[in-house]
């Protein structure tokens, strides 16, 4: 019961709804997959993987500030970490996923690992696998970037 409590998978914060871009829905392959806990909300954290998907979404691995954010299944199955999504990132391998990109490829700014970001859009599950998402992903900004902590490391400065 504690474990439940504590991975409860709560969005952080509760943007007004016009603040993500409904038309993104018209683009997410087998939306049905996924129910809305919150139209748009916001979460900062630190990548941890990015990974090109079959469906032309990339794959972000999330470690979130807020840990409020993960539910149960993510703290056991997906390895603590919160998924995002940027839908139509890149051309679907397979031709049934093809549709949902169809004229549409994402211009969100793709992150890269170890970067701090934060990432506006819908919070919901995905009921095939159980665990809480970004999907689709409205917006990321970089907070602090990978090669800026590198570049700091290698002056002599402080990483944060």
């Amino acid at each position: 019961m504690a474990a439940k409590i504590r991975y409860a998978g709560t969005a952080p914060v509760k943007l007004p709804a016009q603040d993500c871009d409904p038309g993104l829905w018209n683009h997410v392959y087998e939306k049905q997959r996924l129910r809305v806990v919150e139209p748009c909300t916001v979460v900062d954290g630190r990548v941890t993987s990015v990974a090109p998907s079959w469906d032309g979404d990339l794959h972000i691995d999330l470690d979130p500030d807020q840990k409020s954010v993960l539910n149960l299944v993510n703290a056991t199955h997906a390895g603590g970490k919160l998924v995002v999504e940027i839908i139509c990132e890149h051309v679907p391998n397979r031709p049934d996923a093809k549709a949902a990109c169809f004229n549409f490829h994402s211009l969100i700014t793709t992150p890269k690992v170890n970067d701090r970001v934060r990432v506006t859009g819908a919070y919901v599950t995905d009921v095939e696998h159980g665990w809480r998402e970004v999907h689709p992903v409205t917006r990321i900004e970089i907070l602090a970037s990978s090669s800026a902590r590198t570049s700091l490391k290698t002056r002599g400065g402080r990483s944060q």
